[in-house]
């Protein structure tokens, strides 16, 4: 067994699970940040409940894991809130929710981890994208306005470190992912889904990367996707 650890931000619904189960299957200690405050520990991943469209206390969070742990070799930033909606019916603080839970905790992990990367010389933060961190659509506001801030802090938090030894990543879900709520929403034939588990496992190979060959941004999509 490897002795290295993982943090998920954003560890409910069927990515952040699978995501979980990945890193516990390649011997990592795991600790999933998600928003239900009842979560049990599974399966090798011990829970914490987080207000996850809270900067501070994500961040709080973040930094008691980091101490506890003594080091976090990888953080995925998972956390993500859909508002769809009318521009006309949007409300700011609607609007606003939606940043804080995907950039804002992303920004949030990352003030707490890339201190202790750093001086290690080494790390890595995956961050999920969507569709929506390229392309705005109608009765998307929220989602997408979220989406391109987060591509945005990667790019920005990728060419600062980069040279600091710490690999950070942006990965665009251009398409719904299988089991989710979503995908059930829209009526999605399995097989035109992401599956999950493989997102997790390219998470992963992203991750342990060899710092000669770093991928910065990648898509993924179903083969039946169109783009």
């Amino acid at each position: 067994m490897i002795d290295k650890s993982a943090l998920v931000v954003g560890a409910g619904g069927v990515l952040g699970a699978a995501v979980c189960a990945e890193f516990v299957r390649a011997g990592y200690r795991v600790v999933g940040l998600r928003r239900a405050a009842a979560a049990d520990d599974a399966a090798g991943v011990r829970y914490v409940g987080c207000d996850l469209a809270d900067p501070e206390a994500t961040g709080r969070v973040a930094s008691s894991v980091v101490a506890a742990l003594g080091r976090v070799d990888v953080v995925v930033c998972n956390a993500a809130h859909l508002v769809i909606a009318p521009f006309g019916e949007l409300s700011f603080e609607a609007f606003e929710e939606s940043w804080r839970v995907s950039a804002g905790s992303a920004f949030a992990a990352a003030r707490a981890v890339l201190p202790s990367m750093t001086a290690r010389g080494q790390g890595a933060l995956i961050v999920s994208g969507a569709t929506g961190s390229r392309r705005g659509t109608a009765r998307f506001a929220a989602f997408a306005a979220a989406k391109f801030a987060l591509r945005g802090l990667t790019q920005s938090l990728s060419r600062e470190y980069q040279p600091l030894g710490v690999h950070i990543a942006h990965v665009v879900l251009d398409g719904l992912l299988r089991g989710s709520a979503s995908a059930a929403r829209n009526e999605a034939p399995p097989d035109q889904c992401i599956d999950p588990a493989e997102v997790a496992t390219i998470y992963r190979l992203l991750a342990e990367q060899e710092a000669s060959a770093w991928t910065h941004e990648l898509d993924l999509r179903p083969k039946s996707g169109r783009f």
